[in-house]
């Protein structure tokens, strides 16, 4: 069978899809993009995607993989060379301490970063799309914010010393591109002169990351349109393949086989629908039928809640 295409489905703006896409890129894997609406509603992808509403996800035949863990992941299987999970001085491989270390800098140091953001100068459609989100996370460019933010800069910038790299490894690993995605966003944020001025360091550290991620190069890659990425996941059909994701369940309250859904536990809590077809301590994924396509749909088990739908009410 013909390998599959490998579809980004993003916006340029997100700084989560630019971690993806860096990844791609270092990995010099050849991919097509979707550029989808930064606001919902996105209908086309709905057949595809379940419900999940982040971005990005990405698309590998009738096989969906949502949150950049799983994407990364996934990604790291199946073109393990060059490895964002280098190993370190000591011969052990990066993956457990980047993995640790990436919750610090997807979570409190980029929420730190969203902060600085003035949600006012944002378009009202767009505030509206993200309201739980922009309630919950951002400070409203609030200047007693930034006492957070410097604070957190000065950690990493102290973490990160004199090193090339933030784990001293030989090459880059996945927790530079955490720290640079944040560097990146705030960069948009708060100005490049900012970043410069109050973390010289990180600055540098991120203009290497860009280097190494060929950032331009997403520019190259084919475009397709929404109905064109769900016409390659009908044409490249491929069965779960329960070897790699054995259907067992680690939840005795879960069967496979039983309709659930799979919700983020952070933010964008809107949960993607379907048959439970393999559950592990790792992975989570769910067949998803319309009349258009029927996707896997992967998640990962971290950050994530599986759950029986609601009863109907009477």
């Amino acid at each position: 069978m013909a390998p599959s295409d490998i579809i980004l489905h993003w916006y340029p703006l997100s700084p989560f899809a630019q971690k993806v896409a860096w990844v791609l890129n270092f990995k010099n894997i050849d991919y097509k993009v979707v550029q989808i609406s930064p606001i919902e509603p996105r209908p086309l992808r709905r057949p595809l995607d379940g419900g999940y509403r982040k971005t990005p996800i990405l698309q590998i035949g009738n096989h969906v993989y949502c949150d950049t863990k799983c994407i990364i992941d996934e990604l790291e299987k199946r073109y393990p060379e060059p490895s964002i999970y280098p190993k370190t001085k000591t011969g052990e491989s990066s993956e457990s301490l980047g993995k640790g270390l990436a919750v610090w800098l997807e979570t409190l140091l980029f929420g730190s970063v969203s902060r600085q953001f003035d949600v006012s100068l944002l378009p009202e459609k767009f505030r509206n799309d993200r309201n739980e989100f922009l309630r919950q996370k951002f400070g409203g460019g609030s200047p007693f914010m930034k006492l957070d933010l410097l604070a957190q800069l000065a950690m990493a910038e102290k973490l990160l010393g004199d090193k090339t790299y933030l784990l001293d490894t030989p090459t880059l690993s996945m927790v530079d591109l955490s720290l640079a995605k944040s560097m990146f966003f705030l960069s948009n944020v708060a100005g490049p002169d900012f970043v410069e001025q109050q973390a010289p360091r990180l600055a540098a550290h991120m203009q290497r990351v860009f280097a190494e991620a060929k950032m331009t190069r997403t520019e190259t890659m084919p475009k397709l349109k929404a109905e064109q990425a769900i016409e390659l996941a009908q044409q490249q059909y491929q069965p779960l393949n329960t070897q790699e994701a054995p259907a067992t369940s680690v939840l005795s309250e879960l069967k496979i086989g039983q309709e659930v859904m799979v919700t983020p536990l952070d933010t964008g809590r809107v949960p993607s629908i379907g048959i439970l077809r393999s559950l592990t301590d790792n992975t989570v994924v769910i067949e998803h039928k319309t009349d258009k396509v029927t996707s896997f749909i992967h998640f990962p088990s971290f950050g994530f809640i599986v759950t029986p739908p609601p009863k109907p009410s009477l």
